[in-house]
């Protein structure tokens, strides 16, 4: 710590976490060990959350929120004098003020250009014609800038060269591969970058450079900086409205984005779902509320399988627009069995709106004790009846290629029709005689164990099958509880594109609580 503030904590999860409960809480963030936060940097899409406080955030436009922006707005709030007890109270004024604050900017868009500001937005305009450096690509200079955006800050951290680096290095001169040895989560993105703008400004390339990328960036300059000079009509009135849209905002739903940022109170608390949490689907006589919305299947499994959680992948089309996206559904309890691709469930999201969901991928792990406990039994009939399948089989088969064989040996002349059926008859002979070793396999087996138990007391049999079953049984549970204790949501958040700081291990309650399935009477 950097101060003597006294923090609280509580424990979730085996997670020892810091609260942010209070002004004082809020006040001090600065001060607290960065290393106690539980994320580092969040995502601002696939979440259940004011999105336009979510851009109000991201004060660089990249699509994902850390440490250091979350510190700015606490600070701003600071700046205008809230009191920041107010970032946990409901306050219907806020919410009343913020709805006229959105129409007196909507009204102000709507509102005519004064001569000035006219004159101004047409001069701009008229800059990229006499420039022809401001838009490089022409019309497909947006699309293509925004492709560069998405990842220039992973790839400027790439290139980013230590500050312990000496003048001179032996080090070869890094380079990016633009289809290779990419993490899963940065592909798409990076071939949007490739086809967008490498490739028609700097031509068809393996990889980047340090001086390609830096190339690449200079050609966007113009661009931005004639978009960052667009003028702004009545521009002192809109930055006014902007201002008090911002404070509101905050004041709304900054309290909530702590305590999913900081710690991970309203994941492991009974109240409020947390904002990565976006609906609860229904499979298998089950509700699976630990849902999380996901752009790229294939990249998120491969990531997310490192949670060590069984993993359900649906995908949903809505009843209502016909709108698809893609989920994860975690399951914490129950069994694995019964969920396959192509299976159909029911998805609603927090606004309570239907979605028809089919199962497109399962990432199988253990779930709970007792599936744990039944698993090697379920192994061992398996192979038994695997086994006993296999022998009949063979069985049927060599006895039905002897009566074939007898058949053709007679072919010619024609036996005389059979009194019992012929050929017929002799297969049926053969199936019975092989169903007929199965059984007396069974029996003499049943007769050994029979024999072997007679004359002992029942207590002593009691005693000796329960030995058998937990020398069977016990490894399993034992190695299915280490693994239950290792599982960690934040893998699947880190997936998602979060940085969490943080293991998020899952208690037995939680568990229970983020599956459950129907309570029923026992009837008589």
């Amino acid at each position: 710590m950097k101060n003597s503030y006294k923090w609280r904590f509580f424990e979730a999860g085996r997670l020892v976490q810091v609260r942010v409960e209070t002004a004082d809480d809020v006040s001090n963030l600065k001060d607290l060990d960065r290393k106690l936060w539980t994320v580092l940097s969040c995502a601002t899409r696939g979440l259940r959350f004011d999105p336009r406080t979510l851009e109000l955030l991201d004060a660089t436009g990249k699509g994902r929120i850390d440490q250091s922006e979350v510190l700015a707005a606490v600070d701003w709030l600071v700046g205008k004098g809230v009191d920041l007890a107010e970032l946990f109270l409901e306050n219907p004024d806020a919410e009343k003020r913020l709805a006229e604050v959105m129409a007196q900017q909507t009204d102000l868009a709507k509102a005519p250009l004064n001569a000035v500001d006219k004159a101004a937005s047409d001069a701009w305009a008229k800059k990229p014609a006499e420039d022809t450096s401001i838009l490089p690509l022409g019309d497909k200079t947006e699309a293509a800038n925004a492709a560069l955006a998405a990842v220039e800050a992973a790839i400027d951290g790439f290139f980013a060269v230590p500050d312990d680096l000496p003048l001179v290095t032996e080090e070869p001169d890094k380079e990016l591969p633009l289809a290779s040895n990419l993490n899963p989560k940065w592909q798409a993105c990076v071939r949007a970058l490739v086809a967008q703008a490498v490739e028609p400004l700097l031509g068809a390339k393996a990889a980047l450079t340090r001086c390609d990328w830096e190339t690449l960036k200079a050609k966007f300059a113009p661009y931005r900086a004639w978009l960052a000079a667009k003028p702004v009509a009545a521009a002192a009135t809109k930055a006014a409205l902007e201002d008090e849209e911002r404070l509101l905002r905050y004041k709304l739903h900054l309290g909530e984005f702590l305590q999913n940022y900081v710690c991970q109170s309203r994941l492991y608390g009974r109240g409020t779902p947390a904002i990565y949490q976006t609906g609860t689907l229904y499979l298998d006589g089950r509700a699976f509320s630990l849902c999380f919305d996901v752009a790229d299947e294939g990249a998120h499994a491969a990531l997310a399988e490192k949670s060590k959680c069984c993993l359900v992948y649906a995908k949903l089309v809505s009843k209502k627009s016909g709108a698809t996206r893609t989920v994860c559904a975690v399951v914490t309890a129950g069994k694995t069995a019964p969920l396959y691709a192509g299976r159909n469930g029911l998805f609603f999201d927090r606004d309570n709106c239907a979605w028809d969901a089919t199962v497109t991928r399962v990432v199988e792990a253990q779930v709970s004790l007792s599936e744990a406990f039944w698993a090697p039994w379920a192994k061992l009939f398996g192979g038994i009846s695997a086994a006993c399948k296999k022998f009949l089989s063979a069985k049927q088969e060599k006895a039905t290629a002897g009566v074939s064989a007898s058949i053709q040996k007679a072919a010619q002349p024609p036996p005389a029709p059979a009194p019992n059926g012929g050929a017929n008859g002799a297969a049926m002979a053969s199936s019975v005689a092989a169903i007929g070793i199965g059984v007396g396999m069974v029996g003499a087996a049943f007769a050994g164990l029979m024999s072997a138990v007679s004359g002992m007391p029942w207590w002593h049999v009691l005693v000796g099958l329960a030995c058998v079953v937990l020398a069977v049984s016990l490894p399993s549970v034992i190695l299915a509880w280490f693994k239950l204790r290792s599982r960690d949501l934040g893998a699947i958040l880190n997936a998602c594109g979060w940085a969490v700081n943080v293991p998020l291990r899952l208690s037995a309650r939680l568990a229970r609580e983020f599956t459950t399935t129907a309570k029923t009477p026992f009837l008589i």
